[in-house]
């Protein structure tokens, strides 16, 4: 189900939002990750968190989601997964312990007013926010260093 909010020039599509299970974890396609976050235990903000924002189709977002309160062992086999795959990313630390993994040759909007990206597809925008305002503020500070 597509959720469109407000129009600013195309129709701003918010992703649907999937918590990672043993089950599913094999269906994300690291490939098509555009943006990532990972704050594990003793990070500030989403603590033991993991966010990933998923390409499903041209014009459609999936947030995958864990954190070590609801399950450790997928947290850990995830964070794995995103080790693995490090070559497709560029990571920008997000400060106080979070780390974030933007695909390479993605390039994302920084968006001040809201707080937020945007990945722009041809048919949309795409809105990805950061898990806390924070991790937005030290990564839109590194992407424009």
């Amino acid at each position: 189900m597509k959720l469109y909010r407000a129009t600013l020039e195309k129709p701003i599509v918010f992703p649907e939002s999937t918590i990672i299970t043993v089950e599913n974890l094999s269906s994300i396609d690291f490939n098509k990750i555009i943006y990532c976050e990972v704050a594990p235990k003793g990070a500030m903000g989403n603590e033991g968190g993991i966010l990933m924002y998923v390409l499903k189709d041209e014009n459609t977002l999936i947030t995958y989601e864990i954190n070590l309160k609801l399950d450790t062992q997928v947290f850990d086999t995830v964070s794995g997964r995103i080790s693995q795959n490090a070559n497709l990313f560029i990571d920008h630390p997000g400060g106080m312990g979070n780390y974030v993994y933007i695909k390479k040759n993605v390039q994302l909007e920084i968006d001040k007013k809201y707080n937020c990206f945007w990945y722009h597809s041809q048919e949309t925008k795409l809105r990805i926010n950061s898990s806390v305002q924070g991790v937005f503020l030290s990564v839109s500070t590194d992407m424009k260093s």
